[in-house]
């Protein structure tokens, strides 16, 4: 069986690149002949590692027809990663040029639905579904707006969790190897910096958190995106905002696009991990998702993917931009030990049914079924 993966790719610094190279890593323990990846690019001229066999221009609609002739010669089944804003066109809508002219087999997995959508967005939705031999989704309620949105035969679905790795360190060994103090309480946010994240909640919750030898780090990199448009202006706004409310000293920025193995360093070490996104209609958050299989206690605003996450009390919810919340939340767990190593369990006993030999199997069966489907 010859598998291809379409998606943004490593070292493209995007979730979904590193969601398909964690994929790719994963199937590969299987008893699969070859993987595959077919790279969407913006003619950023990545220099790719061996496994990237064909590269796409997003803004190219041309190039979209051409790969799928390469797909279609090569490989037995492709997985594709669906994100409206790493493909070309309007909504992305450039990636049905490849969608019509696949034959083989298709796997869809929807990181993104926007609800409600708009017309172009629910017709792009609607095709690939169509055109899709299996979708994938990785919260029941994202199933659930699949189906209120569009007409599509519920057999082709599937539910397969964001995959996480298995981590192995310590608190204890990951505060040494930080430089942590044990003492110290750590809230923890990671993933691409920009408006729209809601990083100033968080912020202003620092000014109300009723214990001295408390810090939270804000790890990641400024998006790529906003870097070309605006520079660093977004982080220079969050630094001036904590110097003008005089928390300059809880808060560490640490501008890194951290490597797996550095983020398994801090997720580990640290106490609470936080998700203040603004938008409610969010499906998936590969930064939710990795610091629940590090066994963080979990506080997130109630946007879609967090709700299914974190139901059966595996974490705590508070309103959209509520910092007052977030805030008697934190204290909360910080003056009741109990409580804090009652929601770290929680994450950390979700976390382990998620970890990514556990997700690639579950991709594994859906290969394994439709090759032999192809074979008979």
């Amino acid at each position: 069986m010859k598998v291809a993966i379409l998606s943004t790719y490593l070292p493209n610094k995007c979730g979904i690149a590193t969601y398909s190279n964690d994929l790719f890593k994963s199937l590969n323990e299987f008893n699969i002949s070859n993987i595959d990846i077919i790279a969407i690019d913006s003619q950023e001229l990545f220099e790719y590692p061996d496994e990237v066999k064909f590269i796409i221009d997003k803004n190219n609609i041309t190039h979209y027809e051409t790969a799928a002739y390469f797909i279609n010669v090569i490989y037995d089944v492709i997985i594709i990663q669906h994100e409206f804003g790493i493909y070309g066109g309007t909504d992305g809508e450039f990636i049905l040029n490849l969608f019509n002219k696949i034959s083989i087999p298709i796997i869809t997995n929807f990181h993104t639905l926007l609800y409600p959508p708009s017309t172009n967005q629910k017709r792009i939705i609607q095709e690939i579904a169509n055109k899709s031999t299996i979708v994938t989704l990785m919260t029941q309620r994202a199933v659930n707006i699949l189906l209120d949105m569009i007409q599509i035969d519920s057999k082709k679905i599937r539910l397969i969790p964001h995959g996480v790795p298995s981590f192995d360190i310590s608190q204890r060994s990951a505060r040494l190897i930080l430089n942590f103090k044990k003492s110290t309480f750590i809230l923890l946010s990671f993933g691409f910096l920009g408006r729209g994240k809601g990083f100033e909640t968080a912020i202003e919750a620092v000014t109300k958190i009723q214990y001295d030898n408390f810090i939270y780090i804000i790890l990641g990199t400024t998006h790529p995106n906003v870097l070309k448009h605006e520079g660093e202006a977004y982080r220079e706004l969050l630094i001036n905002k904590s110097i003008k409310l005089g928390i300059q000293d809880k808060i560490i920025f640490i501008d890194e696009f951290a490597s797996e193995e550095k983020l398994k360093t801090y997720l580990s070490a640290t106490d609470m991990y936080v998700t203040p996104y603004p938008n409610e209609n969010q499906i998936s958050s590969g930064t939710l998702s990795f610091a629940v299989g590090a066994g963080a206690a979990v506080i997130s605003t109630p946007y879609i993917y967090a709700k299914d996450l974190l139901a059966n009390d595996v974490g705590i919810l508070f309103d959209f931009n509520d910092s007052n919340a977030l805030a008697n939340n934190i204290n909360q767990l910080i003056q009741n030990p109990q409580k804090l190593k009652y929601y770290r369990n929680q994450a950390k006993n979700l976390g382990n049914t998620m970890i990514w030999s556990i997700v690639a199997q579950q991709h594994f069966n859906i290969l394994n079924l439709l090759n032999k489907q192809n074979d008979s």
